[in-house]
């Protein structure tokens, strides 16, 4: 088993930013720099209503028949993006998004070349309520075969969700947000996250994640999160300043740093 990402009580002390962002056009380029396209899921079921999404009818929500068309439309643009590795937070409507928005690239085509779809703990949603939980490994497994789980931890089948649910209880006892409120989490996470990337050999990379925990470091809310993300000009600053929409696609040029204090 991989081991449990960083998400616990204490910050570890990184001595520079996870990661520098630039305009995907800039003439930058060094031996760590890559593309990175990052699309947010299409519209899940739990995007409807706010105060519903805590149900459980919303447990690890599902993409709706909007977000399916979504999926679809994305499809075209997709195709010319030379992409040669997707990266996919382990939720259900992240994993649909990837696999309908990539249809050429994924593991079932016949016809064309396909990519490595791999998921990953760390660029999973902000866990607040049960539309961000997940499901067991195992299960998600059987349902994709050609994604890799091969990097989640498989016990407890959902680590972050079982970390809060000892501190706070189930999602009867605390109806609040959770991980939303652990800065400290969200830092170790989000430099776990960017590591993914840095240990990587592909130079183009799609990314499919959640808008939550993409604001936490992009317009970040707590201050132990400002500096994760470095702006190295004004024009990606600006694109990534605005919330993700649904199945919107973002693509940045990044240089992932190493150094930690």
């Amino acid at each position: 088993n991989s081991p449990a990402p960083m998400m616990l009580s204490t910050a570890a002390a990184y001595a520079s930013p996870a990661v520098s962002l630039f305009s995907v056009n800039s003439a930058y380029q060094s031996s760590t720099s890559k593309i990175l396209h990052l699309i947010r899921h299409a519209e899940g079921t739990h995007n409807l209503n706010e105060e519903q999404s805590k149900l459980p009818l919303h447990f690890d929500a599902k993409l709706t028949e909007k977000g399916v068309k979504q999926c679809n439309e994305l499809a075209k643009q997709t195709k010319d993006l030379d992409v040669e590795a997707i990266v996919v937070s382990p939720l259900t409507r992240t994993l649909d998004t990837a696999i309908l928005s990539f249809p050429h690239l994924y593991g079932d085509n016949k016809n064309k070349k396909t990519v490595p779809f791999i998921a990953h703990e760390e660029w999973r949603e902000t866990v607040n309520f049960l539309c961000d939980a997940r499901r067991p490994t195992s299960v998600l497994q059987q349902q994709y075969p050609n994604v890799c789980f091969n990097n989640l931890v498989h016990e407890p089948d959902d680590p972050i969700w079982a970390h809060y649910e000892c501190i706070f209880g189930d999602h009867t006892a605390h109806l609040s947000k959770r991980e939303s409120d652990d800065p400290i989490s969200l830092y170790n996470r989000a430099h776990s996250a960017w590591k993914v990337f840095l240990n990587r050999p592909e130079k183009n990379i799609a990314l499919v994640g959640h808008s939550a925990f993409f604001m936490h470091m992009f317009t970040p809310l707590f201050e132990e999160l400002n500096g994760v993300v470095r702006y190295e000009d004004a024009s990606v600053a600006e694109l990534m300043s605005s919330r993700f929409d649904n199945c919107e696609l973002r693509s940045v040029k990044v240089d992932l740093h190493t150094s930690k204090g």
